[in-house]
């Protein structure tokens, strides 16, 4: 049930996005049959799809999830990662569009997109009886549109603009949960009735239990996402939050100050290569009379050389079935793969008003393509001569004197000392050709 609402979210979206730009390119002179030539080919798609003219400048449609598996494919053609399994728990679920023609100076159509009818497997027949309570409070909602989005395509089929609805609403499960949202809007290009990119925007989102138990609240959202490339692992996306805080009623809380991501993702012959930069300003955290804080965040990853059509198999695979996990994991590794943390930082610690010098990380770690998965079973050591890997972990001299005094590191420190470099304390360990050193004394 903790799922229903992103879900929902998310097919608005997806609704919006892919299924009403098609052809839109046309709409300033043929918008209304253009809208209903598009919405007769969805049939063939995996929808179920009722109109009804209200007049000459206006339609009602209803669209049914009815078949995953090909709307998934139409999805993916259309430039959106998705799976039949993804798609598999909103089977049933009913959209309401309403369509206005030439609503104003800047749209060609205009689309209102809102839940009808929940998904089949949230029928009050198929919950449990904890749940109808809450399912019958969101059929509710969904009667009075509260989970609304408005869409805009412009007169040259070349963008769209829209927002979600506000959301000021409260639930009762066991205990009254409010649920907020506001301010969502978005933009985004299309091209050749592709997605090319899309800006959202979103001032806070927040759940607060009545009683003051749990809350947790993210301020001022900001997200990016551009397509690079011909394939639909070729983009770039960023992402930054001002404010995440989390609060208990058992005097935990915890801030997170300026988080941003930036990722980019490439696809070169067939393989995978990722790599994502991540920062945050600050965490500040209370529990009970402890408090502390890390500042300057620092977190940058690379992959490379994941096959790409193994990764597609992996989504659709039975999870079940040893044998085909297998084979395809070994598929997955065949050209060798690549994972590394160019730098993992935090610059201050604090703790209990004591300010620390912090750590900076670095990893790599390969596995070669050399590796037989199968044989792994009978010789798990097999592995360790197909892979190498080596990490740098760089400690200031007051974090480290402050771990050495916990009594769970205390023996990993006297089996293995650390080595003085430029007035800090530094861990280096490799695993190479079989070999497991720390500061270059071995392990195994």
């Amino acid at each position: 049930m903790r799922k229903l609402g992103l879900s929902l979210l998310a097919l608005i979206v997806v609704a919006a996005i892919y299924y009403f730009t098609s052809g839109s390119t046309q709409l300033a002179l043929q918008m209304k049959e253009q809208v209903d030539a598009q919405m007769a080919t969805l049939q063939n798609e995996g929808f179920v799809v009722a109109a009804k003219e209200v007049d000459t400048k206006k339609e009602h449609f209803v669209i049914t999830m009815d078949e995953p598996e090909k709307i998934a494919a139409f999805l993916t053609a259309k430039g959106m990662q998705t799976t039949a399994k993804d798609l598999e728990s909103l089977k049933g679920l009913k959209i309401g569009v309403d369509v206005a023609y030439l609503a104003d100076a800047y749209s060609a159509a205009s689309f209102d997109i809102y839940p009808l009818a929940l998904p089949t497997a949230f029928s009050l027949s198929s919950v449990s009886e904890s749940d109808k309570k809450l399912l019958t409070q969101i059929e509710k909602l969904i009667e009075k549109k509260t989970f609304l989005l408005h869409l805009d395509v412009n007169k040259l089929g070349s963008g769209f603009k829209g927002y979600m609805k506000d959301i000021d609403e409260v639930v009762e499960d066991d205990k009254k949960v409010k649920l907020s949202m506001k301010s969502l809007k978005f933009t985004g290009d299309i091209k050749d009735d592709k997605l090319l990119g899309i800006k959202q925007t979103l001032d806070s989102i927040a759940v607060q239990l009545e009683d003051n138990s749990f809350d947790v609240k993210m301020d001022n959202l900001v997200s990016n996402y551009k397509v690079t490339g011909a394939s639909n692992y070729d983009y770039v996306t960023d992402y930054t939050v001002e404010n995440i805080s989390i609060s208990t009623d058992d005097s935990f809380k915890m801030t997170m100050k300026n988080f941003t991501i930036d990722s980019t993702s490439k696809e070169k012959d067939g393989l995978l290569s990722v790599t994502a930069n991540s920062t945050l300003d600050t965490i500040e955290f209370k529990d009970g009379q402890k408090s502390g804080s890390l500042k300057s965040l620092v977190f940058d990853i690379q992959a490379n050389n994941f096959d790409i059509e193994a990764l597609s198999k992996l989504e659709t695979i039975d999870p079940n079935n040893e044998k085909e996990l297998r084979s395809v994991a070994q598929q997955l590794i065949s050209k060798g793969i690549q994972f590394s943390i160019s730098d993992f930082s935090v610059k201050q610690i604090e703790v209990d008003k004591k300010k620390l010098d912090g750590f900076t990380l670095t990893s790599a770690f390969d596995i070669d393509k050399s590796l037989d998965l199968s044989s792994l079973e009978r010789n798990p050591m097999a592995a360790i001569g197909a892979m190498d890997a080596n990490l740098k972990l760089t400690l200031s001299n007051q974090l480290f004197g402050l771990i050495a005094q916990q009594p769970q590191a205390v023996m990993a420190m006297m089996l293995f000392a650390p080595k003085d470099v430029n007035g800090k304390k530094v861990y280096k360990v490799e695993l190479k050709n079989g070999k497991l050193t720390v500061n270059e004394r071995p392990v195994m």
